[in-house]
C-alpha cells in the first residue's frame, strides 16, 4: 500500500478536527494546531502545485469565507514558511483560471448559478488573500479589477480593500483619489463605503507614517468636494478624530459651511 503524503494526511486530519465546522474556519483550525503539527506541513506547502491544491479545496468550502485578520494571515505565512511570491503566484493562477471559467458577473444573475457560485467563491477568496502577499503583478491585477466597471461590484470592492492593504505610501497617494472619485463611488454598491475603507487602513498602517499621511491627505482633499451629506458627515467625523490638523483646518471649516453643518469636536 502506498504511503499517503504528509499533506494529504494533514488535510484529512484538519478536516476531522473541524475545518468544515460552521463554528470555525480552516484557517482558525490550522493556526490552532500545535507548532510541531504545523511544521510537518511546512515543506509541502512550499510547493506551488500542492499549495494550489489545498487552497482550491478549502476555497470551495463556504464555511471559511469570513473576514481574514492581518495577524492571522501573517501567522499562517510564518507557520507554513510561505513566501509572498509563492502565494501570489498561486493566487494569480487561480484568478486567471476561474475568471475564464466563471466570469466576473454576479453568480446570482447567471443561469448556471451552481458553476458560477463555485467560481465566485474561488475568485473572492483569492482576491482577499492577495491583500496579504501581492507584489507588483498582484497589485496591478487588483487595480485592474477595482477600476473595471464591467466586473461585479463585490469583486471590485474586495480588490480595493486588498490593494489598500498592500499599497505603499506612493501607491496609496496615487490610488485613493481615483477610488474616491465620483465615478468610482457611485458605481460601487452603496453598502461599500470607500471613505470607511480608506480610513480603516489608517489604523492598519501603524508604523508607516508616510502611508498614514497619504490616507489623511487624500480623504481630506476628497471631502472638500463631497456632495453627499451623509458620506461627508461620517467621514468628516472620523477624520477629525484622527487628525487635529484637519479638525482645525480652514478647508474643513469651509466644507462644513457648505454642508450647513456645525463642526463636531473630535473625541479626545
Amino acid at each position: 500500500m502506498k504511503k499517503m503524503s504528509v499533506v494529504c494526511a494533514m488535510v484529512m486530519c484538519l478536516t476531522a478536527q473541524g475545518f468544515s465546522s460552521q463554528h470555525s474556519t480552516w484557517l482558525e483550525d490550522y493556526l490552532a494546531l500545535p507548532e510541531q503539527k504545523a511544521m510537518e506541513l511546512r515543506e509541502e506547502l512550499k510547493d506551488a502545485k500542492k499549495l494550489r491544491s489545498i487552497m482550491m479545496e478549502r476555497l470551495f468550502n463556504s464555511s471559511w469565507r469570513r473576514y481574514i485578520f492581518p495577524e492571522q494571515a501573517e501567522e499562517f505565512k510564518r507557520r507554513s514558511g510561505m513566501s509572498d511570491k509563492t502565494m501570489e503566484t498561486v493566487l494569480l493562477d487561480i484568478i486567471r483560471e476561474w475568471s475564464i471559467k466563471g466570469g466576473w458577473s454576479s453568480w446570482e444573475s447567471r443561469p448556471d448559478s451552481q458553476a458560477a457560485r463555485i467560481g465566485h467563491g474561488y475568485l473572492t477568496e483569492a482576491i482577499k488573500w492577495l491583500g496579504f502577499c501581492a507584489d507588483t503583478k498582484g497589485k496591478k491585477l487588483l487595480m485592474a479589477i477595482a477600476t473595471d466597471s464591467v466586473k461585479d461590484n463585490e469583486f471590485r470592492s474586495l480588490a480595493i480593500a486588498s490593494y489598500m492593504l498592500r499599497a505603499n505610501a506612493k501607491e496609496t497617494l496615487d490610488a485613493l483619489p481615483r477610488f474616491l472619485a465620483d465615478d468610482m463611488r457611485t458605481a460601487l454598491h452603496p453598502s461599500f463605503d470607500i471613505y470607511f475603507c480608506a480610513l480603516s487602513h489608517y489604523d492598519k498602517a501603524e508604523g508607516n507614517p508616510q502611508k498614514r499621511e497619504a490616507i489623511l491627505s487624500s480623504v481630506s482633499a476628497a471631502l472638500t468636494n463631497e456632495e453627499e451629506k451623509k458620506a461627508f458627515a461620517e467621514a468628516d467625523k472620523r477624520l477629525a478624530e484622527l487628525s487635529t490638523d484637519y479638525a482645525e483646518s480652514p478647508q474643513r471649516k469651509a466644507a462644513l459651511e457648505r454642508m450647513n453643518k456645525p463642526p463636531e469636536k473630535p473625541v479626545p
